[in-house]
Protein backbone atom coordinates (compact mmCIF):
# COMPACT_ATOMS: atom_id res chain seq x y z
CA UNK A 1 0.00 0.00 0.00
CA UNK A 2 2.99 2.25 0.82
CA UNK A 3 4.40 1.71 -2.69
CA UNK A 4 1.33 2.21 -4.20
CA UNK A 5 0.87 5.59 -2.57
CA UNK A 6 4.54 6.83 -3.38
CA UNK A 7 4.59 6.09 -6.67
CA UNK A 8 0.83 8.51 -7.02
CA UNK A 9 2.75 10.99 -5.66
CA UNK A 10 5.94 11.25 -7.74
CA UNK A 11 3.49 10.71 -10.77
CA UNK A 12 1.28 13.29 -9.49
CA UNK A 13 4.65 15.97 -9.07
CA UNK A 14 5.74 14.40 -12.31
CA UNK A 15 2.72 15.52 -14.26
CA UNK A 16 2.70 19.12 -12.33
CA UNK A 17 6.03 19.37 -13.51
CA UNK A 18 5.40 19.21 -16.64
CA UNK A 19 3.11 21.96 -17.32
CA UNK A 20 5.75 24.68 -15.54
CA UNK A 21 7.02 27.29 -18.56
CA UNK A 22 9.80 29.45 -17.99
CA UNK A 23 8.48 33.19 -18.51
CA UNK A 24 10.93 35.64 -19.73
CA UNK A 25 9.91 39.76 -19.32
CA UNK A 26 11.94 42.51 -20.99
CA UNK A 27 14.43 44.16 -18.38
CA UNK A 28 13.01 47.58 -19.92
CA UNK A 29 9.39 46.64 -19.14
CA UNK A 30 10.06 45.88 -15.33
CA UNK A 31 9.09 49.03 -13.17
CA UNK A 32 11.67 50.62 -11.57
CA UNK A 33 10.18 53.17 -9.02
CA UNK A 34 7.46 53.57 -6.98
CA UNK A 35 4.43 56.06 -7.60
CA UNK A 36 1.79 57.80 -5.44
CA UNK A 37 -1.73 58.84 -6.61
CA UNK A 38 -1.70 62.21 -8.21
CA UNK A 39 -5.44 64.33 -6.98
CA UNK A 40 -6.30 67.09 -8.66
CA UNK A 41 -7.29 69.07 -5.54
CA UNK A 42 -5.53 68.77 -2.42
CA UNK A 43 -7.31 69.02 1.24
CA UNK A 44 -4.87 69.82 4.45
CA UNK A 45 -7.83 69.06 6.41
CA UNK A 46 -11.42 67.73 6.53
CA UNK A 47 -14.73 68.55 7.66
CA UNK A 48 -13.09 72.03 8.52
CA UNK A 49 -15.72 73.85 10.60
CA UNK A 50 -14.29 77.41 10.82
CA UNK A 51 -14.25 78.24 7.09
CA UNK A 52 -12.41 81.55 6.97
CA UNK A 53 -11.34 81.76 2.99
CA UNK A 54 -12.56 85.13 1.47
CA UNK A 55 -13.71 85.96 4.78
CA UNK A 56 -12.96 88.91 7.17
CA UNK A 57 -11.84 88.92 10.80
CA UNK A 58 -12.19 92.18 13.14
CA UNK A 59 -10.71 92.48 16.82
CA UNK A 60 -9.81 94.23 19.54
CA UNK A 61 -8.19 93.81 23.13
CA UNK A 62 -5.35 94.68 25.18
CA UNK A 63 -2.07 94.11 25.89
CA UNK A 64 1.10 94.00 27.36
CA UNK A 65 4.30 95.22 26.70
CA UNK A 66 7.18 92.47 28.81
CA UNK A 67 10.19 94.59 28.90
CA UNK A 68 9.64 98.30 29.32
CA UNK A 69 11.21 99.67 32.36
CA UNK A 70 10.34 103.02 32.08
CA UNK A 71 6.58 103.26 30.56
CA UNK A 72 3.21 102.22 31.46
CA UNK A 73 3.41 98.27 30.00
CA UNK A 74 -0.20 98.34 29.15
CA UNK A 75 -1.57 98.97 25.44
CA UNK A 76 -4.58 98.24 23.22
CA UNK A 77 -5.18 96.96 19.65
CA UNK A 78 -7.79 97.03 17.06
CA UNK A 79 -6.96 94.71 14.03
CA UNK A 80 -8.50 93.44 10.81
CA UNK A 81 -7.58 90.44 8.37
CA UNK A 82 -8.46 89.66 5.28
CA UNK A 83 -7.86 85.78 4.75
CA UNK A 84 -7.01 84.67 1.30
CA UNK A 85 -7.06 81.52 1.93
CA UNK A 86 -6.85 78.98 4.87
CA UNK A 87 -3.38 79.00 4.98
CA UNK A 88 -2.74 83.05 4.18
CA UNK A 89 -4.11 86.36 5.18
CA UNK A 90 -3.15 89.82 5.38
CA UNK A 91 -3.36 91.25 8.77
CA UNK A 92 -3.31 95.26 9.92
CA UNK A 93 -2.72 95.61 13.58
CA UNK A 94 -2.78 99.37 15.93
CA UNK A 95 -1.37 99.35 18.70
CA UNK A 96 -2.33 102.34 21.31
CA UNK A 97 0.16 102.07 24.29
CA UNK A 98 -1.08 103.43 27.43
CA UNK A 99 0.02 107.30 29.16
CA UNK A 100 2.12 107.63 32.11
CA UNK A 101 5.22 105.99 33.15
CA UNK A 102 5.88 102.44 35.32
CA UNK A 103 6.57 102.07 38.93
CA UNK A 104 10.32 102.26 38.29
CA UNK A 105 9.74 105.15 36.37
CA UNK A 106 8.22 107.20 38.90
CA UNK A 107 10.71 106.46 41.42
CA UNK A 108 13.44 107.72 39.10
CA UNK A 109 11.76 111.09 38.40
CA UNK A 110 12.02 112.77 41.51
CA UNK A 111 15.80 111.98 42.36
CA UNK A 112 16.77 111.64 46.19
CA UNK A 113 18.79 113.70 48.56
CA UNK A 114 22.16 112.32 50.42
CA UNK A 115 21.08 110.96 53.61
CA UNK A 116 22.64 109.02 55.91
CA UNK A 117 26.37 108.29 53.98
CA UNK A 118 24.35 107.12 51.09
CA UNK A 119 24.90 109.62 47.56
CA UNK A 120 22.28 111.38 46.15
CA UNK A 121 20.32 110.29 42.77
CA UNK A 122 19.97 113.10 40.33
CA UNK A 123 16.42 113.30 38.86
CA UNK A 124 15.61 110.86 36.09
CA UNK A 125 12.23 112.14 34.30
CA UNK A 126 12.12 109.67 31.67
CA UNK A 127 8.55 111.45 30.38
CA UNK A 128 10.57 114.02 28.76
CA UNK A 129 12.11 111.57 26.53
CA UNK A 130 9.84 110.17 22.95
CA UNK A 131 8.39 107.05 23.09
CA UNK A 132 5.85 105.00 21.33
CA UNK A 133 1.97 106.49 21.69
CA UNK A 134 0.39 104.39 18.32
CA UNK A 135 1.59 102.43 15.64
CA UNK A 136 -0.08 100.82 12.59
CA UNK A 137 1.05 97.93 11.43
CA UNK A 138 0.75 95.60 7.79
CA UNK A 139 1.81 91.99 9.09
CA UNK A 140 1.60 88.92 6.38
CA UNK A 141 0.00 85.71 8.35
CA UNK A 142 0.67 82.83 7.47
CA UNK A 143 -1.53 79.51 9.23
CA UNK A 144 0.51 76.47 9.91
CA UNK A 145 -1.91 73.99 11.48
CA UNK A 146 -5.55 73.82 12.30
CA UNK A 147 -7.04 71.36 14.39
CA UNK A 148 -9.52 70.66 17.41
CA UNK A 149 -9.29 70.54 21.73
CA UNK A 150 -11.62 69.03 24.09
CA UNK A 151 -10.78 70.48 27.48
CA UNK A 152 -13.79 68.25 29.01
CA UNK A 153 -15.87 66.06 27.65
CA UNK A 154 -18.89 68.33 27.41
CA UNK A 155 -17.48 69.85 23.93
CA UNK A 156 -14.83 70.11 21.05
CA UNK A 157 -13.16 73.97 20.62
CA UNK A 158 -11.44 74.38 17.14
CA UNK A 159 -8.25 76.55 16.84
CA UNK A 160 -5.24 77.40 14.36
CA UNK A 161 -1.48 78.31 14.60
CA UNK A 162 0.31 81.03 12.81
CA UNK A 163 3.02 83.23 12.56
CA UNK A 164 3.11 86.90 11.54
CA UNK A 165 5.25 89.35 10.07
CA UNK A 166 5.16 92.93 8.76
CA UNK A 167 6.40 96.07 8.68
CA UNK A 168 4.67 99.48 10.09
CA UNK A 169 4.62 103.23 11.61
CA UNK A 170 5.67 104.15 14.78
CA UNK A 171 4.54 107.65 16.49
CA UNK A 172 6.31 109.04 19.64
CA UNK A 173 4.40 112.49 19.43
CA UNK A 174 7.50 114.67 18.51
CA UNK A 175 9.30 111.94 16.37
CA UNK A 176 8.46 109.03 14.60
CA UNK A 177 10.02 105.82 13.19
CA UNK A 178 9.38 102.83 11.13
CA UNK A 179 9.43 98.91 12.71
CA UNK A 180 9.45 95.24 11.69
CA UNK A 181 6.72 93.40 13.71
CA UNK A 182 7.30 89.46 14.00
CA UNK A 183 5.16 87.18 16.03
CA UNK A 184 3.21 83.98 16.46
CA UNK A 185 -0.18 83.49 17.93
CA UNK A 186 -3.39 81.04 18.04
CA UNK A 187 -7.24 81.33 17.49
CA UNK A 188 -9.25 79.77 20.07
CA UNK A 189 -13.05 79.18 18.29
CA UNK A 190 -16.01 79.13 20.64
CA UNK A 191 -18.45 79.52 17.60
CA UNK A 192 -17.87 79.62 13.66
CA UNK A 193 -17.76 83.14 13.94
CA UNK A 194 -16.42 84.38 17.55
CA UNK A 195 -13.47 83.26 19.36
CA UNK A 196 -10.06 84.93 21.10
CA UNK A 197 -6.83 85.47 19.77
CA UNK A 198 -3.84 85.38 21.71
CA UNK A 199 -0.02 86.61 19.91
CA UNK A 200 3.51 86.92 21.20
CA UNK A 201 4.92 89.18 18.71
CA UNK A 202 8.36 91.78 18.78
CA UNK A 203 8.54 94.56 17.99
CA UNK A 204 11.67 95.99 16.74
CA UNK A 205 12.55 99.54 15.99
CA UNK A 206 15.45 102.77 16.50
CA UNK A 207 13.94 105.09 18.81
CA UNK A 208 16.02 107.92 21.47
CA UNK A 209 17.70 106.48 24.17
CA UNK A 210 16.81 107.40 27.38
CA UNK A 211 19.81 106.98 29.04
CA UNK A 212 22.42 108.48 26.35
CA UNK A 213 21.93 112.44 28.75
CA UNK A 214 21.26 113.40 31.47
CA UNK A 215 17.02 114.36 32.23
CA UNK A 216 17.27 117.63 33.68
CA UNK A 217 14.12 119.96 33.06
CA UNK A 218 16.64 122.55 31.72
CA UNK A 219 18.61 120.96 29.67
CA UNK A 220 16.27 117.83 27.67
CA UNK A 221 15.02 118.29 24.47
CA UNK A 222 13.46 115.70 22.34
CA UNK A 223 16.42 115.93 19.48
CA UNK A 224 19.28 116.20 22.31
CA UNK A 225 18.91 112.39 22.86
CA UNK A 226 21.13 109.52 20.77
CA UNK A 227 19.32 106.45 18.99
CA UNK A 228 19.50 102.67 19.77
CA UNK A 229 17.63 99.79 18.58
CA UNK A 230 14.70 98.73 20.69
CA UNK A 231 13.70 94.80 20.71
CA UNK A 232 10.50 95.18 22.68
CA UNK A 233 8.21 91.91 23.35
CA UNK A 234 4.53 92.18 23.45
CA UNK A 235 1.72 89.84 24.35
CA UNK A 236 -1.80 90.50 23.93
CA UNK A 237 -5.29 88.95 23.85
CA UNK A 238 -8.27 90.16 21.28
CA UNK A 239 -11.78 89.28 20.68
CA UNK A 240 -12.18 88.13 17.01
CA UNK A 241 -15.39 88.18 15.19
CA UNK A 242 -15.46 86.03 11.64
CA UNK A 243 -17.69 88.32 9.28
Amino acid sequence: MAKKLFLFVVLLLGSNASFAEEIEVPEEELARETTLPVFDRRRAVLNRHILTTEKFEMGGGFGLEMNEPYYNDYMFNLQGTYNFTDTSSLNVLGLFWMDGLSSYGEQLKPGRAASGGNPAVEAFDTSRVPHPVWGMFANYQFLAYYGKISISKLGVMNLNLYGLAGLGYINMDSVSTFGLNLGVGQNFFFTKNFGVRLDLRWLIFQGPDATSRRLRPQDATPSSFEDRLYYNAQTSIAGIFIL
